[in-house]
């Protein structure tokens, strides 16, 4: 019985054994024929284009030093003290960290407000700037999509919040890079001026120079040819990227990849960064550019340029910059030639008042506008340090402004409340005898008369004075005693005639109150006069006045002129019938487009021919039919003209042969004396100001003295008070050349301080309009509510009556 149980296992175990067997035979012989297979082919040929390991060899001392380093390291973390402070070091950071991430999430997916909020305070991250922690920079701008990267440009971060373009480090050749300029010019075919550049620019390659009878032709260095290529392809540039079509195709045309390697040849050339910025500027007005600034990497470009010592870089970079920000609630778009010079950055609202600024013939923004060149003959520097001065007392005392129908007997000069003596007007000059004849033009005493030069010791007393007083002050002032505040110090540019026939007794009250044509010792001395520490202005409009009004926007619009037609600089495929009118125009519908004077007040200041170019953007604007450009002239409530020409110049007539040698310029022929179209202007712009409802404040300055325009010396008075007198406002002569109407030497100017009482004058009656409306809305929904109540009372007595009725029906 045992046997039998025990035989059908004895079988199954048997029959697995030999299964087990026959598999471990096949899997070996598999085995071995693999093997053999292997050993026949070499696979390592296929492992050609594999990436292998890179070694680096360093030097025996470098390897020893950064072993020393890193056993050092280990030593001070084995300190109790580093024991115990690094864990918490180390979570700070983190946290840290973890900070700037979050901001970053809230920047990108949150509301307006709280991204509004969480730029800001990204952009004053400042744990972040070792070199070690770079990587936290690379780590948050590989996070940074383009809305968010373009905002904390505008905030002026790190730059290290930018990625670099790619392959930056990587020159091509400039005969490359040229190609890919002709090729994006090629894009704009259509272009009449597009094919004038290629044609003009591109046609030829060599210069052919006249010769004898061997007609060689002399080829120009390769090099500075290209240069010049390059130059001129760039300056056409900036002109086709005025058209927005243009833009777009550049664009689409990758031009912006192209235009960076233009920006790595010449990095360190400022003039073709300041054409490179131009066009980039004109390439960034249209919609939605903002996504292709950031792929193509502008963006880390743009914030290296908003550090850029020339400040006219970096203008042209906030304009780029406020262009491509379109989550700003208060960001505008500006065109060519319009540069926003104030403010810089975002603005948490909007501005109380548009400052619109407009140079003249020649001029410039960074030009005109620029601070008076410090020169020791400054007339009221008193108490003021300056290095090679010297103090003259003049003969004359200082003549108050005569006033030609005005208020000029209310006039004061700077008159001390010590007792007084003759010598009242005092100047500070440098002794040279190169200066005498324009020195005693401007009423300054020359060299040769007594010259009080600064010394730790005090001179001997000149004989001609013989005021005790006198001596005193002098000695008082070359021992730089500061002057005490009940002393009153007269402008430097104080007016020889002030007729003042529209000024607003507000603005009388505030002059009066802080001196009309004066101001304080104690406030003089608090104003640096621009030395060598403080530095010179090139811009006083954009550096002055947010001091004095900080919530205003300060705007220059640029032009290019020239005297003669031979220096044009214009594109000769535009042929201007009336360059005057049709400039206004185009210049008025940037400003449209930029929303000066939609709700605020605009103040104009023009200098020369900017005070026509204003003229003819106001009556334009007064004529339109668009309510958006209709009311920058309702909202004009003030405008300064500096020297402006009305009724023309009689420097801009010449003589027929003269006028064929030089071949003015059309600008000059429209500035010719009584000419019809300046006379027919001005009586446009006087009708137009007073249709307003508002009629705006008219102040006129005019030079007193020549202006030497050559190095001749020859002095010419440019704009005569014949043509400056507009017979409307006020107006005042002063003792400066046409060139220097423009340049302020300090805030405490007189033309500074005028152009301060007619902006603090335009807020004010914009404040005025204001509460005015809204008195009236309150007024007007008083009476409705009133008029509701009464309405409803009735309502409810008709209502008790009808019932009262029915009830009386029902008793009946």
């Amino acid at each position: 019985m045992h046997i039998k149980q025990y035989k059908p296992k004895c079988g199954k175990i048997c029959a697995g054994t030999g299964l087990f067997s026959i598999v471990g035979v096949v899997s070996y012989e598999a085995y071995r024929t693999y093997s053999a297979l292997t050993n026949l082919v070499d696979t390592r040929v296929l492992d050609v284009d594999r990436k292998r390991p890179d070694y680096i060899y360093i030097k025996h001392h470098i390897y020893r030093q950064s072993l020393l380093e890193q056993l050092e390291q280990e030593r001070r973390d084995s300190k109790l003290v580093n024991i115990v402070v690094q864990p918490f070091g180390k979570w700070w950071k983190a946290l840290k960290h973890s900070v700037a991430w979050r901001l970053l999430r809230i920047a990108q997916e949150g509301e307006l407000a709280d991204r509004l909020k969480a730029i800001k305070q990204l952009a004053l991250i400042d744990h972040l700037k070792d070199w070690k922690q770079d990587w936290d920079f690379q780590h948050l701008a590989q996070l940074c999509d383009a809305r968010t990267a373009v905002a904390l440009a505008r905030s002026n971060c790190d730059s290290r919040w930018f990625l670099p373009p790619r392959q930056y480090g990587v020159e091509k050749e400039t005969r490359e890079v040229l190609v890919g300029v002709k090729q994006l010019i090629e894009h704009l075919v259509p272009d009449h001026c597009a094919e004038y550049v290629l044609g003009h620019t591109f046609g030829s390659h060599q210069i052919k120079e006249p010769s004898g009878d061997d007609g060689v032709h002399y080829p120009v260095n390769s090099a500075t040819f290209e240069h010049d290529q390059m130059k001129q392809a760039l300056s056409a540039l900036v002109h086709l990227t005025t058209v927005e079509e243009n833009c777009r195709k550049i664009i689409e045309a990758g031009g912006l990849l192209t235009l960076i390697e233009v920006e790595k040849l010449y990095k360190d050339d400022i003039d073709m960064k300041l054409t490179l910025s131009r066009i980039v500027a004109n390439l960034s007005v249209g919609d939605e550019r903002s996504y292709d600034f950031f792929a193509s990497g502008w963006l880390s470009i743009l914030s290296r340029w908003q550090k850029d010592i020339d400040m006219r870089m970096q203008v042209t970079t906030d304009l780029t910059l406020s262009n491509l920000d379109r989550d700003d609630p208060n960001c505008f778009t500006y065109e060519s030639n319009v540069y926003p010079l104030y403010p810089k950055s975002r603005r948490e609202k909007k501005p109380d008042v548009d400052i619109v600024f407009v140079h003249g013939l020649l001029g410039g923004v960074f030009v005109t506008w620029r601070q008076k060149d410090l020169k020791p003959q400054a007339a009221s520097l008193l108490g003021k340090k300056h290095k090679s001065v010297s103090l003259v007392s003049s003969t004359t005392c200082a003549k108050a402004p005569t006033g030609g129908g005005g208020d000029g007997s209310n006039i004061r000069t700077a008159t001390p409340t010590k007792p007084t003596s003759p010598f009242t007007n005092w100047s500070a000059k440098k002794s040279s005898y190169d200066d005498d004849e324009r020195d005693a033009e401007e009423g300054i005493a020359s060299a040769k008369e007594e010259v009080l030069t600064l010394q730790p010791t005090p001179p001997k007393p000149h004989p001609s004075i013989s005021d005790t007083a006198t001596q005193e002050l002098i000695q008082a002032l070359q021992e730089d005693e500061p002057l005490s505040s009940d002393w009153s110090v007269v402008f430097p540019d104080i007016p020889l005639v002030a007729d003042e026939k529209y000024t607003s007794p507000a603005v009388h009250a505030k002059q009066n109150r802080e001196g009309r044509y004066s101001v304080s010792g104690e406030k003089w001395l608090q104003e640096p006069l621009g030395d060598e520490s403080v530095g010179r202005s090139f811009c006083w409009p954009m550096e002055w006045l947010p001091k004095d009004f900080p919530n205003v926007r300060v705007i220059g619009l640029n032009y290019n002129s020239s005297l003669s037609e031979w220096s044009a600089s214009g594109c000769p495929c535009e042929k201007y019938d009336g360059k005057l009118e049709k400039r206004a125009g185009e210049f008025l519908k940037k400003l449209a487009r930029s929303n000066v004077g939609q709700d605020r007040p605009v103040v104009w200041v023009g200098h020369s021919m900017g005070g026509l170019l204003i003229k003819s953007i106001m009556v334009q604007a007064a004529q339109s039919e668009d309510p958006a450009i209709r009311r920058i002239a309702e909202n004009s409530h003030a405008v300064m003209f500096l020297g402006t020409p009305h009724r023309g110049s009689a420097i801009a007539k010449l003589k027929q042969h003269t006028s064929a040698l030089v071949w003015p310029s059309v600008e000059v022929r429209e500035l010719e004396e009584n000419s019809t179209q300046l006379l027919h202007l001005n009586k446009t712009f006087l009708k137009a100001i007073a249709g307003l409802s508002k009629k705006p404040e008219i102040v006129s300055i005019c030079e007193g003295i020549p202006t030497e325009l050559t190095s001749f010396k020859v002095p010419l008075h440019i704009v005569p008070e014949s043509s400056a007198r507009i017979d409307e406002g006020d107006f005042y002569i002063t003792k400066e050349d046409h060139l220097s109407l423009s340049k302020p030497m300090c805030r405490q100017s007189f033309l500074y301080q005028r152009l301060i009482s007619v902006i603090w004058c335009a807020m004010q009656s914009a404040r005025d309009e204001t509460e005015q409306h809204h008195d009236q809305e309150k007024t007007s929904i008083g009476t409705t509510i009133s008029h509701g109540k009464t309405s409803s009372v009735f309502t409810d007595v008709y209502r008790q009556l009808r019932q009262f009725e029915k009830l009386f029906n029902i008793f009946l």
